[in-house]
C-alpha cells in the first residue's frame, strides 16, 4: 500500500515537474527586456486585435434584425441575426472575447510604467464595458450565457497570472553584501 502511495506521488511530481517545465518556456524572466522594436509591433498587433474584435462584437457577422417579427419563428429588432445559429454564436462569442481581452492584456502590459499608462487603463477599461454592454444588447438572453463569457473574459488574465505563479526562478545568482565579521 506504501509503495502504490509513494509511486503515485512520484508520477504526480513528474507530471507537475512537466507543467512547470512547459509554461516556464513561454513566460518571460523578470530581467528580460523587450527590444523597442519588436515592442512597438506587439502594440500594433495587439491594437489591431482588440480593434477588429471589438467591431465583429458590436457589429457582429450577418449584422442584426433591423425589425421584430411577432410569430412564433419571429426575431427581436437589434438581435444578432446570427444568434438563431446557438452553438456557432456562443463559439464566435467565446473566442472574439478570448482575443478581445487578451490584447487588451497585452496592451496594458507593454504600456505599464509608461507616461500615460492611467489614460490607456481608463480607455482599456470602458473599451471593455462598452463591448460588455453591446454584447448584452445584441445577444438574445436565453442564448448566451453571460456567466460563460465572462469566464471567456478572464481565462487569458488568470491563464498568464498562472504561467507567472508557476513558472521557475530565474537562475541569477543573488549575492548578498554583509558587512564581515569581526571577531
Amino acid at each position: 500500500m506504501q509503495s502504490q502511495i509513494t509511486e503515485t506521488t512520484s508520477i504526480m511530481r513528474k507530471m507537475i515537474n512537466w507543467v512547470k517545465d512547459k509554461i516556464s518556456s513561454t513566460s518571460p524572466t523578470s530581467e528580460t527586456k523587450i527590444d523597442g522594436k519588436i515592442r512597438n509591433v506587439l502594440l500594433v498587433g495587439a491594437a489591431l486585435i482588440a480593434t477588429v474584435t471589438f467591431q465583429a462584437g458590436i457589429s457582429p457577422p450577418g449584422g442584426v434584425w433591423q425589425e421584430t417579427k411577432a410569430n412564433p419563428d419571429g426575431h427581436e429588432a437589434g438581435r444578432a441575426v446570427y444568434s438563431g445559429q446557438t452553438v456557432a454564436f456562443h463559439i464566435f462569442l467565446i473566442c472574439n472575447t478570448m482575443a478581445l481581452t487578451s490584447s487588451t492584456f497585452l496592451l496594458l502590459c507593454l504600456t505599464f510604467g509608461c507616461p500615460y499608462f492611467l489614460e490607456v487603463l481608463i480607455a482599456a477599461v470602458s473599451m471593455i464595458g462598452t463591448y460588455s454592454s453591446a454584447i448584452q444588447c445584441i445577444a438574445p438572453d436565453e442564448s448566451v450565457s453571460f456567466r460563460l463569457l465572462f469566464i471567456a473574459a478572464l481565462a487569458p488574465i488568470v491563464i498568464r497570472c498562472v504561467i507567472w505563479a508557476c513558472s521557475t526562478p530565474s537562475t541569477k545568482v543573488m549575492v548578498q553584501t554583509t558587512a564581515p565579521t569581526q571577531h
